[in-house]
């Protein structure tokens, strides 16, 4: 079962509950609950806003740098080409053991957790297979090409790794996390005992806070849209590798 399905699934079992809660039991308070109601909520929505409006940036700048390195390394491979049939072989079969662990294992972040030498090995293939070699000028000029390539894929690297670590911090999920229980006090303190329709909206909106922070969680942890982050472009490349693009 996706995320996705179970994040629904959850919401509408927190709905159910709250529904229940609401129209069964009377929490009704003589404190004047209207203020602590008005101010936790327009503390919620600007906090909340704010994280998931970061969030979202977040995956979208990540989403363009893995485009970059792909493309980085797709076109390493395609001007490789040019230096050898043998040369395009090798840096070939690194590049699909490089992608392999990341579609296999569903996670575009594999090469932050695990070690991983492919650039490395991309300089090997043409040391090795160059070396001091005299090239002409088609060649040359694709050699450089890929030695600034290179340089580009590792400044790439870097602002992927700067943004992966730019998760929430617990400090601020502990604010988020105050505010929504002052909130669902504040609310219980509405009476709405036996009221379906006062009932019911309060269930709604006590589930809808429970919604915002599963949101928040699936953009921090980077699971909020459908399928892996990056894997359309990691296919990509293998497919150009295989030829069939």
């Amino acid at each position: 079962m996706s995320t996705k399905k179970i994040s629904k699934f959850t919401i509408a079992v927190i709905f159910i509950i709250f529904l229940i809660i609401y129209y069964y039991f009377d929490l009704e308070t003589d404190t004047d609950i209207k203020i602590f109601l008005t101010i936790s909520t327009f503390l919620f929505s600007i906090f909340a806003g704010f994280f998931i409006s970061r969030q979202n940036k977040r995956y979208s700048d990540l989403r363009s740098q893995i485009s970059n390195f792909d493309g980085g390394l797709s076109a390493i491979y395609r001007t490789s080409g040019h230096l050898g049939k043998q040369s395009q072989k090798e840096i070939g079969k690194i590049l699909k053991n490089h992608y392999r662990p990341i579609l296999e294992n569903k996670k575009w972040d594999y090469y932050f957790t695990h070690k991983t030498s492919t650039l490395t090995s991309i300089h090997n293939v043409f040391e090795k297979n160059i070396g001091k070699a005299q090239l002409t000028s088609l060649p040359n000029t694709a050699l450089n090409r890929i030695v600034a390539s290179l340089q580009e894929i590792q400044k790439t690297r870097k602002s992927l790794i700067t943004l992966h670590r730019e998760k929430i911090p617990n400090f601020q999920w502990t604010l988020l996390g105050l505010l929504t229980i002052i909130l669902l006090i504040a609310l219980s303190g509405i009476n709405s005992q036996f009221l379906l329709i006062p009932a019911l909206t309060k269930a709604i909106f006590a589930s809808s806070l429970i919604a915002v922070l599963f949101i928040l969680y699936q953009l921090d942890k980077l699971v909020f849209f459908k399928g892996m982050i990056g894997e359309k472009s990691a296919q990509d490349v293998i497919d150009i590798i295989d030829d069939k693009k």
